[in-house]
């Protein structure tokens, strides 16, 4: 058989497995994955003899399959293989938006200047801070006499400004509904998927495909929450352990080599 020089693309698919390799969810396409390597390690058992006759001699060989694993490198981050880098789990938020009125009793008590305090919710706007009286209360001026760090939800009073520090004010904004996915970190150790890929030769345009049924994923990946200058992208890097079903012979197959 003639060899042949071999450089694979694909697209990589991923499905969560439960505690006993079952699917939980449909399939999805986890962007730019590559490398994706793996590799069959097999251990070689050999019975030596001790007979005075033959001592040291090997009798037999066998070749016992030890491990079969490897690794890839995610180079898109999506929610849920973030929270897989991170050992942890998506949560989708699904909070409504809504408002806080300026009224009586709907009080804060101001900060020390440089001293941020919450609001009571992110992503807020609309933000109203008032002298906490019923009769003509003055409306403080944001940029003057406060300033607010909306997608946290702070605030803070500014030195020189009216606002005295431990004063109680009014306070009222709009505040968004919550959308996207949170990530809880470390509350999910076992990180178990199946795999499915379609690709093909790069440069024979042949097809190839491979599918494995339980891979445990584990990483130790740095992640930077506030990158270095000039960094491209951040990679999530795993490494993979392949495991077979029961009643199956093989973790997984790959077809399409001619």
């Amino acid at each position: 058989m003639q060899a042949k020089t071999r450089a694979f693309i694909g697209t990589l698919y991923m499905a969560p497995l439960d505690g006993d390799k079952n699917r939980t969810a449909g399939f999805m396409r986890v962007g730019n994955c590559y490398p994706f390597t793996m590799q069959v390690e097999t251990e070689q058992k050999v019975n030596t003899s001790r007979m005075r006759e033959s001592a040291g001699q090997n009798l037999d060989v066998r070749n016992i399959l030890s491990a079969i694993s490897g690794s890839l490198i995610l180079r898109q981050w999506l929610a849920k293989t973030l929270a897989w880098a991170l050992s942890g789990e998506e949560v989708e938020m699904t909070g409504e938006g809504g408002t806080v009125a300026v009224a009586s009793g709907t009080t804060l008590t101001a900060p020390a200047a440089g001293e941020w305090e919450p609001l009571g919710q992110a992503n807020v706007s609309a933000v109203v801070i008032q002298e906490d009286t019923d009769i003509d209360p003055v409306t403080y001026v944001e940029g003057t006499d406060y300033e607010v760090n909306a997608a946290l939800g702070l605030w803070t009073i500014i030195e020189g400004g009216a606002i005295a520090a431990e004063s109680s004010v009014r306070y009222g904004y709009t505040y968004a509904a919550e959308a996207g996915y949170k990530v809880e970190i470390g509350t999910k150790t076992m990180i178990r998927v199946a795999i499915l890929i379609d690709g093909e030769d790069e440069f024979t345009g042949e097809a190839i495909s491979a599918e494995f049924d339980s891979v445990v994923l584990a990483s130790g990946t740095e992640i930077n929450l506030i990158s270095e200058p000039d960094t491209e992208y951040e990679e999530m890097e795993f490494t993979t352990t392949f495991e077979t079903l029961p009643g199956n012979s093989s973790p997984g197959r790959i077809k399409g080599i001619v």
